[in-house]
């Protein structure tokens, strides 16, 4: 069965920005989700995080377009959530101390039996341990 993962927004805005220190390495997992090479998976919380933040950086007609390439894209997964992860995501913060953002992927990746998540948050996701978090800028 082939690798599924969650890709959180810091590596999507970093991919999206060609002067970042982290660009190319993101990129670079970015696009092997995008050629199937693993299955990568978002869901709201992300989009609006990415979204957010590449309108800081580049123009947000521009932004839209890329965030909105993503959610059409057949390579990647997107879950979306519901008022039951939302009450799990609440749980997750409040015992775990993650902040609510995290914690609503956290409870989003379990439901859809996800325990893998690429970002370079890891002091944040290690908190919550049924998770594997990779940091792929290191």
């Amino acid at each position: 069965m082939a690798e599924i993962a969650f890709i959180d927004s810091n590596i999507i805005i970093f991919a999206n920005i060609k002067n970042s220190p982290d660009h190319a390495k993101s990129l670079a997992l970015l696009e092997k989700a995008l050629k199937g090479e693993f299955i990568g998976c978002i869901n709201p919380i992300i989009a609006i995080e990415a979204h957010y933040k590449l309108m800081k950086y580049i123009d947000s007609s521009e932004a839209k377009y890329r965030i909105n390439s993503l959610l059409d894209s057949f390579k990647l997964r997107f879950f979306s959530i519901t008022k039951g992860t939302l009450k799990k995501g609440f749980d997750i913060s409040d015992i775990n101390k993650i902040a609510t953002n995290d914690s609503i992927i956290i409870a989003s990746m379990l439901e859809n039996n996800v325990n893998k998540i690429y970002t370079d948050n890891e002091i944040d996701f290690k908190k919550y341990p049924k998770i594997k978090v990779v940091n792929p800028l290191k």
